[in-house]
């Protein structure tokens, strides 16, 4: 049986994992709780420019990290943090969310492949500058896909895809599965990639 958003807003715990990254710091992932804001604001604010433009909000401040708190259990998005146990700072952002919304669906239907569009998350990752290429994406990535399964999602897409000169996400997803299903303008309109996963 398939967990729902509520099973986690009223026990997080449920969905509660933790790892080691290459330098021996332990990492825990856990469901975005209403408690916090304060830390999430912190982890937006020190986003590079850079980061922010492969991860874009419309504010990276207090603001922003109490409004996506605050929508806990109230729309189709689950939110996760990781927190480094040494330092109890968030490191990282993974964003899912349930619901393929129009424009995505109509540029899926553009595409060869045909899709279970109710068997399909929509995934958004972000890691804090200091801890890219530290192994942080690799270590945590099959808690990802078992979130995803929990959910009885068989496929994974990227969350407005990936822009196409970020060639060092390309190789990761790439290294971890995923595969192009083609090129689209985003929202902004930069040059993007779709990718997708099958989960196994």
């Amino acid at each position: 049986m398939s967990l729902s958003l509520s099973d986690i807003a009223n026990d997080p715990h449920i969905l509660k994992f933790e790892t080691e990254i290459p330098s021996g710091e332990v990492l825990v992932l856990r469901p975005l709780e209403t408690k916090d804001s304060e830390i999430l604001a912190e982890f937006l604010r020190n986003l590079s420019p850079i980061t922010r433009e492969f991860y874009t909000l419309e504010s990276y401040d207090i603001k922003m990290a109490q409004e996506l708190c605050d929508a806990i259990n109230r729309y189709d998005k689950l939110r996760f943090i990781v927190v480094s146990k040494a330092t109890s700072k968030i490191i990282a952002l993974f964003e899912y969310s349930f619901d393929i919304p129009e424009g995505d669906r109509k540029r899926l239907e553009g595409y060869s492949e045909k899709f279970d569009l109710d068997k399909i998350v929509r995934f958004g990752p972000c890691i804090a500058d200091d801890y890219q290429n530290r192994g942080v994406g690799s270590a945590l990535f099959p808690f990802i896909l078992e979130i995803a399964r929990k959910f009885g999602k068989t496929q994974i897409i990227l969350w407005g895809g990936v822009l196409s000169h970020n060639e060092r996400a390309i190789k990761f997803y790439q290294k971890n599965g995923f595969r192009k299903l083609g090129n689209f303008k985003n929202q902004d309109g930069k040059d993007s990639i779709d990718m997708i996963l099958d989960i196994k």
